[in-house]
């Protein structure tokens, strides 16, 4: 099984790693994937001793570390993925990346919050070939090197979204996605949304306390949980009405 950094590094055109006058071309275990790989470099001369999150590493004990998790984590803002959500899915045909994306290439889509959609709509039509998603809330964080590869579009997906696994299937992401822009559309906050309390200005009428019930209800079971919090991450201003129309279609119909 492929790991995420060996994907997106492919999909990125294998872009030289940083250091690559370090790297030797003696077999060894990469501690960040846990992958044996031809060609590696001491770790801690690449990412350094203070990277965050070591305890996630696949392989703590090996001092190794291949090009593409190197790369993965290397540069600076805004040249640096941390700074991105990211969609890789080799053969798909995916909209261009953000106009300020360092890199550009036509199996890898780097975006932000400004626009969710490449990353909204993959997840309501996962492709049936291996892909990979992960969604950076801060910039702050690394969060390509912990997310996974999705194998297909049937069945459930995971995607990181900064610290947290998000998993799913395409008909629960509908649900959500569709019934939380209904309630954003009606003027409710991102936290009357997640809390299940409504927003009183938003309530004037009778039918605008049904539009609540009926949006809410729907979304009980989902209240504060990871999914919840992706759906509210896509939806914008941009996205608004478009997502709001899929609470109004019956479950299981496709866009």
């Amino acid at each position: 099984m492929r790991h995420i950094t060996e994907l997106v590094w492919e999909a990125a055109g294998c872009p030289e790693p940083p250091s690559q006058r370090l790297y030797s071309a003696e077999a060894a275990v990469c501690v960040m994937c846990g992958r044996t790989v031809g060609s590696t470099a001491p770790a801690t001369r690449v990412i350094g001793n203070n990277f965050t999150d070591q305890y996630l590493f696949h392989r703590s004990d090996s001092t190794r570390i291949c090009p593409a998790c190197a790369w993965c984590c290397a540069g600076k803002p805004p040249a640096s993925l941390r700074m991105w959500s990211v969609v890789a899915a080799p053969g798909l045909l995916l909209p261009p990346s953000h106009s300020r994306a360092w890199i550009q290439e036509p199996d890898l889509c780097l975006t932000n919050r400004a626009d969710p959609a490449p990353i909204a709509d993959l997840l309501l039509a996962p492709p049936e070939t291996e892909w990979a998603c992960t969604v950076a809330v801060s910039a702050q964080k690394h969060v390509v090197p912990y997310g996974r590869v999705n194998h297909g579009g049937r069945g459930s997906w995971t995607v990181r979204m900064e610290t947290t696994d998000v998993t799913a299937d395409a008909d629960q992401w509908r649900h959500v996605l569709g019934h939380t822009a209904a309630l954003r559309q009606d003027g409710h906050s991102a936290d009357a949304v997640r809390n299940g309390c409504p927003d009183l200005q938003a309530v004037r009428t009778g039918a605008d306390l049904e539009r609540w019930r009926l949006h809410a209800d729907a979304l009980a079971c989902y209240r504060r949980a990871p999914l919840l919090e992706l759906a509210l991450w896509c939806v914008t201003k941009t996205t608004l009405a478009r997502y709001a129309a899929l609470a109004a279609l019956p479950e299981g119909v496709h866009v």
